[in-house]
């Protein structure tokens, strides 16, 4: 004995709805194809993300030589090592939820990008003025007034002889 089928709405929804989400999936699936996957969308999808991991790996390189006070070597990081200014009171850098939480945008070119990473930003702010006093204290490993901020770290990358270096540094606080 068999069950004869009725066709009813909701498998007409169901149907519909399965055909119209099969563009909305393909044109998700990946980046539009550029120079890097000369029309070949897994070749591109590849190189975004080997963008996307060079550019996260730049920006752990940067934060663990801030935080360890290599100015020098911070400077390597840089497309132009005079724009690597850091300010002489940061003492730590901590990546809050970098890779998580980063914003990383790749022009299409993948010749530039940009980049938004929240942080925090530990200070250490010298007690002014000189008296025997802080004089004292700072011999003690004190005479500062240490602070953390929390803030975003806004990057602009440049990419010079296939290596993605950092053009320009900002940070402000949210």
């Amino acid at each position: 004995m068999t069950t004869p089928t009725v066709s009813t709405r909701r498998s007409f929804i169901q149907a519909t709805g399965a055909a119209l989400s099969v563009p909305l999936v393909a044109a998700a699936a990946g980046p539009a194809t550029g120079p890097a996957g000369n029309g070949d969308p897994l070749a591109a999808r590849l190189a975004h993300l080997e963008d996307l991991q060079a550019i996260r790996a730049l920006n752990q390189a940067y934060a663990r030589l801030v935080s360890s006070g290599a100015g020098e070597a911070v400077a390597a990081l840089f497309a132009d090592p005079a724009r690597a200014q850091i300010d002489p009171d940061v003492r730590r850098l901590t990546p809050d939820g970098f890779g998580e939480q980063d914003l990383i945008d790749i022009a299409p070119d993948r010749q530039t990008a940009t980049a938004t990473l929240p942080c925090a930003v530990h200070l250490e702010t010298a007690i002014g003025p000189d008296c025997p006093l802080v004089e004292m204290a700072r011999q003690q490993g004190g005479g500062v007034v240490p602070r953390t901020e929390r803030g975003v770290l806004e990057h602009a990358y440049v990419r010079h002889d296939g290596v993605w270096k950092i053009q320009r540094a900002a940070y402000r606080l949210v």
